[in-house]
């Protein structure tokens, strides 16, 4: 079972069938998440209430403020690489996707071991 580097918390970004989705994965893998709709995710961010370790979103241009402090995952059918820019630990993943492509990536932005 995967535990989170730190004692932050995934928040999930995206359409509710895929959040759906993604919860469970992560669930599973003993992670702990946390659903939002845009504007409340980038409000949660900013209010520093809750360690984020990572964002999974669908759009990262609303999450740019936070490109330096916050690990991304973008996830997309049609991914562009210019909306990332600027993020530091970031991975694109191409939708669709498979579980253990989601865990690799979250190995790769450092926030699980």
């Amino acid at each position: 079972m995967a535990t989170l580097v730190d004692t932050g918390v995934i928040v999930i970004v995206e359409d509710p069938f895929i959040r759906r989705y993604l919860r469970s994965i992560l669930t599973r893998a003993g992670l702990r998440t946390m659903e939002a709709e845009e504007c409340a995710a980038v409000d949660l961010v900013r209010s520093g209430e809750v360690r984020v370790a990572v964002l999974i979103t669908n759009d990262p241009r609303a999450f740019r403020e936070f490109a330096a402090d916050c690990a991304l995952i973008y996830t997309s059918s049609s991914p562009e690489s210019t909306m990332v820019e600027g993020f530091e630990r970031c991975r694109i993943l191409q939708k669709p996707f498979h579980a253990d492509e989601l865990l690799k990536a979250l190995r790769e932005v450092g926030v699980i071991p």
